[in-house]
């Protein structure tokens, strides 16, 4: 077969798949992926915890997040990203402690690896043991009476596969 009689019979074979039928379309999916309102709301929800932790905590210094590991029966399940929030007691300098926060993040990172979060039977998570090592680390750091609280805030939870 000749070199030009091979290039019309592929130049034809491409065309006709060229112009085969279009793919078949599938009926649109009754739901979106992701629903607005689903966001909406859990930004309300966010919105109203942030306020009520303000309410609490007039004078404070949020702190870089921190990975904080989650244990199931004494076997590691997965990790937890949260943002820890440090209450500072009336007339505290917030940079003074902001100067100190590299050394508070470093020592409630320890805190938090001796004393992890803890999975309950109900999957949630128990939070205070971890809560309180942390806080008592920044204390520490700053001073027993400086720091009057800490809250962590942040529901990001990576499971280990």
């Amino acid at each position: 077969m000749p070199v030009m009689a091979m290039v019309g019979v592929i130049s034809a074979i491409v065309a006709l798949g060229l112009t085969s039928a279009p793919p078949a379309e599938g009926p649109e999916p009754s739901e979106p992926l992701i629903r607005h309102s689903d966001q909406q709301a859990r930004v309300q929800a966010l919105l109203e915890e942030y306020a009520a932790d303000d309410e609490a905590c007039s004078d404070d210094v949020d702190s870089a997040p921190l990975v904080v590991p989650i244990v199931d029966r004494g076997t590691l399940f997965g990790y937890a990203f949260v943002t820890p929030k440090l209450c500072l007691a009336s007339g505290v300098n917030r940079f003074a402690v902001l100067n100190d926060m590299h050394f508070i993040v470093d020592q409630m990172v320890r805190a938090s690896h001796r004393t992890p979060f803890t999975l309950n039977a109900d999957m949630s998570l128990d939070r205070a043991a971890a809560n309180a090592a942390m806080l008592d680390a920044a204390r520490r750091v700053v001073g027993e009476t400086r720091v009057e609280n800490l809250i962590l805030r942040g529901d990001d939870i990576r499971v280990l596969r």
